[in-house]
């Protein structure tokens, strides 16, 4: 049902905005870790590890989609690398990477009062989530989070071809959710993917500025939340 505001939908970003992606990310890993008995060795330093695979990681997931690459060879060639640069013997990359993507795809914590948000906005709201991702991660960490089915429409980049902050990904869901764009609101946490692509698609765009981060003068998002509870106060 449509609320003062006049929105009939409310859609949401899903890492770092309902998921805290960095816990889940590191849980996963220190789990995979723990299971190949990396820890056990000696001089294993897991900051090092957890430091020099994040800089790796973030190097050749920015180059997958352009390479065409599947997770497991992104993780892989990150992992490669970081026993590389560590002087250890990168044999185990390949079964690292895939029991840490097997733990992190049945991995969810949640931002803080992200669960009872979606309940709350269920009630009042068609529900949607545009995402940058993997389907197959998202769908199954919003299933381990019992949340998957509140949402009427999951579209995810790798799914449809297009990321944010290209429009098309937000057609998709205004498609699936039967509703105009003055009739959404965007919740999400980047102002690069997120804000750029509300603006793109000519929706309203809430930042969950969840880091409190300065926000430069031209930048001017419909509304600003450091917590999601506040997102029942402002519509």
């Amino acid at each position: 049902m449509a609320r003062s505001s006049g929105y009939r939908a409310i859609v949401f970003d899903l890492d770092n905005t309902l998921l805290n992606y960095d816990e889940c990310e590191s849980d996963s890993m220190r789990r995979a870790v723990r299971h190949h008995r990396l820890t056990e060795r000696d001089g294993f330093s897991w900051d090092d590890f957890w430091n020099t695979f994040s800089k790796h990681s973030l190097f050749y997931w920015e180059q997958r989609v352009s390479r065409k690459w599947g997770i497991l060879q992104v993780l892989e060639f990150a992992l490669r690398d970081t026993f590389d640069q560590l002087g250890e013997k990168p044999a185990l990359a390949a079964d690292l990477a895939r029991t840490y993507w097997e733990f992190f795809c049945n991995t969810c914590h949640f931002e803080e009062g992200a669960f009872e948000i979606v309940q709350w906005a269920q009630r009042n709201y068609k529900l949607g989530i545009v995402s940058n991702g993997i389907g197959e991660a998202q769908r199954l960490r919003l299933k381990c989070g019992r949340i998957d089915g509140l949402f009427e429409s999951i579209v995810v980049s790798d799914e449809v071809g297009y990321w944010k902050p290209d429009p098309h990904i937000f057609y998709a869901v205004f498609e699936r959710l039967n509703v105009k764009p003055e009739e959404v609101l965007f919740v999400g946490d980047s102002l690069r993917d997120d804000y750029g692509g509300a603006l793109n698609a000519g929706i309203d765009f809430c930042f969950y500025n969840r880091k409190r981060q300065p926000i430069e003068e031209h930048i001017q998002p419909k509304y600003i939340i450091n917590k999601l509870s506040q997102l029942e106060n402002i519509i």
